[in-house]
C-alpha cells in the first residue's frame, strides 16, 4: 500500500487551545519524528479530511501515512489487521453500520484503556450514543465505554425548491403528511415533474432504501425494534410502522414511474436537473446543488430538518485497534482528539466536510451557501437516530431492502410488507441471540 498524497492546497496553521475538561488534551504525546498509519475510505469528502490531516502534521510534527481504500474494502482491511495482529494501522476508520460488529467482536479498544481518565468532550455530538458501547447489552448507551468518535457527521436533510415553494405559497413541512401534500400541489400546478424524490432502490445487505425509510419511520414515532438494548422484538406490526409504510408508498407515487430504479445518485440528479421539487438525501449531497458545472438549480434550493425531526445517521467514526501496542496508544488517541477538536472540525467544515461537534459550526471561514445547509445539520444532530447499530445488520438488511423497495414500487401492499418484515426479522433476531419480549 502506498502513502496517499494530500489532494488539497496548503492550509494556514492556526494556534489551538484544546479543552482541558475532556480527553482532548495532547498530554505531551505529540512530537516531531513521530508517525501514524491511518486507514480511510475513498469518499467525496476526502479532500476535507486531507486538509485536517495536513494541518495536524504541520502543527504537531507528526507524520501521518493516510491509506485510502474503496468504502467496502475498509472493513475488510480492518478485520484482516485485527485477525493477523500485524498492527498495520494505528487508527481505524469505521462505517457506522460496522461499529456494533467490531465492538461486539472485541476489535475496538475503549479509550480509557489507551489513556487513563479519558472523558468525552461535551461539544461532540454523540448521535444517540454512537460513541459509547455497552458490552453487556451489546448495544450503544450513555453508560457504555467510549470506543469511537464520529469523524463525518452525515445525516438526512430535506431539500426543496425555494422558487416553487414561493410561487405556490407552500410552507416548509414539519410532518410527512405536509410533505406529501406539498409534492402533490407541485404536480397539480405542473411546477415540477416530480413532487418528491428519494432513494427507493434496494441493495440487499447494504443500507439503501431501508436508510431512507428509517428517517420516515422514526419521524412518525416508530422504530425497528421495541427497545434496543433490552427488548429486540421487531416493531413492524405497530400502527406507526404501518403509517410509515403507507406514507413511503405515497411519496414514491410522487416520483419516477419506476421507483426501484431510483438510487441515491438518481435522486440527487433529479434535483440537480430541475425535475424534482423536494428531495430527502444525506447532507453531504447539499454542496452539489450549488455546483454550477452540474446543477441547474443553483441558488434555488432550500434546506430543512427532515419532517418528524428524526434524521437517520450515516457516520464514519475513528477508533483504536484493541491490540494496539502500548507505546502507540496515546499518540493514536491524541490524533483522534486533534481531528475531532474544535480547531480540526473547523478546518474540516471549511473544506467541505460535515463537522461532528457543535462549536465547529460557528467557523469563520464558512460560506453563506455552506452555512445554509450546515445550520440544518446542526439543528438535526441532537434528535438524529442511528437505526443500523446492531451486530446482525447484514442479515437484517438482506431481508429489509427488497421488501421496503417492493412497498415503494407498489408490488407489495404496506400491510403485507410490514407483516413480512415482522416475521422475517424476528427470525433474524432469534438467530443472532438477542433477547425479545
Amino acid at each position: 500500500m502506498k502513502k496517499a498524497f494530500i489532494a488539497i492546497g496548503s492550509v494556514a496553521a492556526m494556534s489551538i487551545a484544546l479543552t482541558g475538561c475532556s480527553g482532548s488534551t495532547t498530554g505531551g504525546a505529540l512530537g516531531s519524528g513521530d508517525s501514524l498509519v491511518v486507514i480511510t475510505s475513498q469518499a467525496p469528502w476526502n479532500p476535507a479530511y486531507d486538509a485536517v490531516v495536513k494541518a495536524y502534521e504541520e502543527e504537531t510534527g507528526v507524520d501521518v501515512d493516510l491509506r485510502p481504500f474503496p468504502n467496502p474494502d475498509v472493513k475488510t482491511q480492518v478485520l484482516n489487521d485485527a485477525q493477523t495482529g500485524n498492527h498495520t494501522f494505528d487508527v481505524y476508520q469505521v462505517n457506522e453500520v460496522d461499529l456494533a460488529q467490531l465492538n461486539d467482536s472485541g476489535i475496538l479498544m475503549p479509550f480509557t484503556e489507551a489513556k487513563a481518565g479519558y472523558t468525552l468532550d461535551p461539544e461532540i455530538f454523540t448521535y444517540n450514543n454512537v460513541t459509547n458501547w455497552n458490552s453487556e447489552t451489546r448495544s450503544f448507551s450513555a453508560d457504555g465505554d467510549v470506543t469511537s468518535l464520529p469523524l463525518m457527521g452525515n445525516l438526512q436533510v430535506l431539500m426543496y425548491r425555494t422558487d416553487i415553494y414561493d410561487d405556490l405559497g407552500l410552507s416548509v413541512p414539519t410532518t410527512w403528511d405536509e410533505t406529501i401534500a406539498n409534492g402533490q400541489a407541485m404536480i397539480d400546478a405542473d411546477a415540477a415533474r416530480y413532487g418528491y424524490v428519494q432513494r427507493y432502490q434496494g441493495i440487499p445487505g447494504a443500507p439503501g432504501v431501508t436508510y431512507d425509510f428509517a428517517g420516515l419511520l422514526h419521524g412518525v414515532g416508530g422504530s425497528f425494534f421495541v427497545d434496543e438494548g433490552s427488548d429486540w422484538t421487531p416493531a413492524f406490526n405497530t400502527p406507526e410502522a404501518l403509517e410509515a409504510a403507507r406514507d413511503f408508498r405515497e411519496l414514491a407515487k410522487l416520483g419516477p414511474a419506476d421507483p426501484k430504479a431510483v438510487g441515491q445518485a438518481e435522486a440527487i440528479a433529479a434535483m440537480q436537473g430541475g425535475d424534482a421539487g423536494q428531495l430527502d438525501v444525506v447532507a453531504a449531497a447539499a454542496s452539489s446543488m450549488n455546483d454550477e458545472s452540474s446543477s441547474n438549480v443553483v441558488g434555488k434550493v432550500g434546506y430543512a430538518v427532515l419532517p418528524g425531526a428524526a434524521s437517520a445517521t450515516g457516520l464514519w467514526n475513528l477508533a483504536l485497534p484493541a491490540d494496539l501496542p502500548e507505546d502507540r496508544r496515546e499518540l493514536a488517541v491524541d490524533f483522534i482528539d486533534w481531528v475531532t477538536s474544535e480547531h480540526g472540525m473547523e478546518i474540516f467544515a471549511e473544506a467541505g466536510g460535515i463537522p461532528t461537534r457543535d462549536d465547529a459550526y460557528d467557523a469563520d471561514g464558512l460560506s453563506a451557501e455552506t452555512s445554509a445547509y450546515l445550520d440544518v445539520v446542526r439543528e438535526s444532530a441532537p434528535t438524529a437516530v442511528g437505526p443500523f447499530r446492531f451486530t446482525f445488520i447484514t442479515e437484517f438488511l438482506t431481508v429489509s431492502e427488497p421488501i421496503i423497495a417492493a412497498i415503494a414500487a407498489g408490488d407489495v401492499s404496506p400491510e403485507d410488507g410490514m407483516a413480512q418484515l415482522q416475521e422475517q426479522v424476528t427470525q433474524v433476531v432469534e438467530d443472532a441471540g438477542y433477547p425479545m419480549g
